[in-house]
């Protein structure tokens, strides 16, 4: 009889941690974005599980706006980017493994600029420009029941250029996948 009370409290037992292993909220994420702009990801989670920090570190330019006005000049080429965002994730009420979220922070970008000819009276010269904005993003994130470590995602925003060139606007955007740890 003694030894069914310890079976008991041992299945018991082994239940209780599994549920508690198992329903543990992710703290970190990390993955790979196609867009602009595009790379490499890193996400944060707080503990009141609805907000996160991301940062995103990758190429600006290279999905559209290859060829660009900006300023005097044109940008044609692919540069760098980093950017630093504060979210806002959220269920959405038709399925719980369909987050919405959104948020904003600041992007540094570096890029080739060449300057038109024709108002600055110079020869074809490449000018290595740096700028500092805000961007603004929206996007939905998927969560397989299949594969419940793994995150797809899509979201669309802006970016707004505050130095050198106030005001410049650019689309951004992309489609991409996170590993949830």
């Amino acid at each position: 009889m003694k030894s069914a009370y310890i079976r008991i409290i041992l299945c018991f037992a082994l239940m209780l941690s599994s549920e508690v292993s198992f329903g543990q909220l992710k703290d970190w994420a990390a993955g790979f974005r196609v867009g602009e702009p595009g790379g490499f990801m890193a996400r944060k989670y707080s503990e009141n599980g609805v907000n996160a920090i991301e940062v995103n570190i990758g190429t600006y330019g290279g999905l559209w706006g290859t060829d660009r006005n900006y300023q005097d000049g044109t940008f044609q080429n692919i540069g760098f980017s980093i950017n630093a965002l504060y979210l806002w994730h959220h269920p959405t009420l038709v399925n719980a493994d369909l987050h919405t979220y959104y948020g904003f922070g600041p992007q540094i970008n570096s890029r080739d600029w060449y300057p038109n000819k024709v108002s600055n009276n110079q020869a074809d010269g490449r000018n290595r420009v740096s700028g500092m904005g805000a961007t603004a993003i929206g996007g939905l994130e998927y969560f397989p029941i299949d594969a419940p470590n793994l995150s797809f995602f899509s979201e669309i925003g802006f970016y707004a250029e505050i130095f050198p060139n106030p005001f410049f606007m650019n689309l951004q955007g992309g489609l991409g996948v996170r590993v949830n740890f």
